[in-house]
């Protein structure tokens, strides 16, 4: 079962790995068979697992070398710790066995001090040593092989990493998981896994276990997984994230800007089977320029909510690193991120700091925007369900290559809302405040020309203070509000931010 499994939950990753385990423990090993293996993957992914299965199948015994259980047994002496592990093992001679080192970049880091030095001298020799001891396999496991010092990972023969499951993989994992469980005819799997998106081995054990626990681990229907949904918080995302719900009805105003971007993109993901009987490629990308404060990023998680999209937002930070050649590596993994979590909407915000015109930029630059454009189309041929979403203040100072057809290909105006637009606003904002009912939005909305969203807001955050202000001065049994004075004030002393911005 382990070798059928490993290919369909981890694919060509998951068939490599029985592999190494063949060519090691056969009755005819293969003495060019590797015996030292890194193992990589986010948290949860199912690296221990996989090896638990594998010993299981293999019939090995397995030595775990934890550093919390190391340090605390030989008072810090990790090298030596580890290498009386190994003589451990190498007196079980007549069994094969597999030492597996756990977050070996705990052991090794690549910043900062190492819990011991002579941690690493001592596996180089085990290592070197291995070929000696033809019943053990080293296996060291890590969240991000970038964490690990660039010596302790060169030592290893061949390195294995474990993605985040595809939809199909984790059909396979679902089916799998429930095995054990009582299911109620109305389970369906397949929607169940519609709604999984980027949940790796152990979020969807849980999702069982807690589903499991609402039906009493009595028979479990549809009702109970929907209700344990709730409560996962997916370990498998990485960068991406499910954000805080925001909807359509939580934005005020901007009609046309919703309606645009609803075409652009609502209807990517709602009605593709439409777009491909028509042949119509839909957009790959979209563009939302305008001053700022206009709701640029609350429109980009709107989408993500309102078309049950991961969320991936990307800052400079994320993408600019100091050695050569890894800042290119940082925007692949951001694509392969989002492919393998998709649906998924990857959101640039203040994109023309990153990827401002080539003729301005340096060599990094430069890299930088053709790794950019390679991985914008090698998703949109894929048909992945990843959606890039931009935003900028300043989209003349974008690459032109950028927003070509094909790539960033939709540009939608944010601007500056209009009167009725700072009605429908203040009503969203006065739906999260404490306010009068002598307020009048419709004068508020007429006296706040050149105001964007976040100046609105800024205007009721500062009227709250100015009445909470005015209570501190009344006898404390008297509650205050927000009325319509305290808004006046407000915005005599909250000026636009965006008063010179010309669209």
């Amino acid at each position: 079962m382990s070798r059928e499994y490993l290919s369909k939950c981890y694919g060509d990753e998951g068939s490599r790995i029985v592999q190494l385990f063949d060519l090691a423990f056969k009755s005819d090993r293969d003495p060019w068979a590797p015996q030292s293996i890194l193992i990589t993957g986010a948290s949860g992914v199912g690296k221990s697992t996989v090896l638990n299965m594998l010993a299981t199948e293999y019939q090995t015994k397995t030595w775990r070398v934890c550093l919390g259980e190391l340090a605390a047994q030989y008072e810090g002496k990790l090298g030596v710790g580890l290498e009386r592990i190994v003589w451990k093992a190498m007196d079980e001679k007549s069994k094969n066995s597999i030492i597996i080192i756990e977050d070996i970049d705990l052991f090794c880091p690549k910043r900062g001090e190492a819990q011991d030095t002579g941690f690493l001298q001592s596996l180089h020799r085990i290592i070197d040593d291995l070929e000696n001891i033809p019943q053990i396999i080293l296996v060291a496991t890590s969240r991000d092989p970038t964490d690990m010092s660039v010596d302790a990972r060169s030592l290893f023969e061949d390195q294995i990493t474990l993605q985040i499951p595809t939809p199909n993989e984790r059909l396979t994992l679902l089916h799998y998981l429930v095995q054990p469980l009582d299911l109620a005819p109305n389970v369906d799997l397949e929607i169940l896994n519609g709604q999984a998106h980027a949940f790796v081995a152990a979020d969807i054990a849980r999702w069982c276990h807690l589903a499991l626990e609402i039906a009493n681990y009595d028979q479990i229907n549809m009702t109970h997984f929907l209700e344990a949904m709730k409560r996962i918080r997916v370990s498998g995302i990485q960068m991406a994230e499910k954000p805080e719900p925001v909807f359509w009805n939580d934005i005020g105003g901007l009609q046309e800007t919703k309606k645009a971007l609803e075409e652009s993109v609502l209807w990517v993901y709602k009605h593709g089977d439409a777009y491909k009987r028509l042949g119509v490629r839909p957009p790959r990308g979209v563009l939302l320029y305008g001053p700022p404060g206009t709701g640029k990023t609350l429109l980009a998680k709107a989408i993500a909510t309102e078309t049950a999209a991961n969320f991936l937002p990307v800052s400079i930070p994320d993408l600019i690193k100091g050695e050569v050649g890894e800042s290119e590596k940082a925007i692949a993994n951001i694509f392969k991120v989002a492919s393998r979590c998709s649906p998924c909407v990857i959101f640039l915000d203040e994109l023309e700091a990153i990827f401002g015109s080539r003729e301005t930029s340096g060599d990094v630059g430069k890299k930088l925007i053709s790794q950019f454009l390679i991985e914008i189309d090698h998703v949109g041929k894929a048909n992945q369900g990843v959606l890039l979403l931009g935003a900028t203040n300043h989209p003349d100072a974008i690459d032109p290559a950028i927003l070509r057809p094909g790539r960033l290909d939709r540009m939608i105006h944010v601007g500056f809302p209009t009167t009725q637009e700072r009605v429908g606003i203040l009503e969203v904002l006065k739906r999260k405040t404490v306010v009068s009912d002598n307020v009048d939005l419709t004068w508020i909305a007429g006296n706040t020309e050149g105001y964007t969203g976040a100046d609105l807001k800024a205007v009721m955050r500062k009227a709250g203070l100015l009445a909470l202000k005015r209570s501190l001065l009344l006898p404390s049994n008297e509650h205050v509000i927000i009325d319509q004075q305290d808004i006046q004030n407000a915005i005599s002393a909250v000026s636009p931010s965006s008063s010179s911005y010309s669209s």
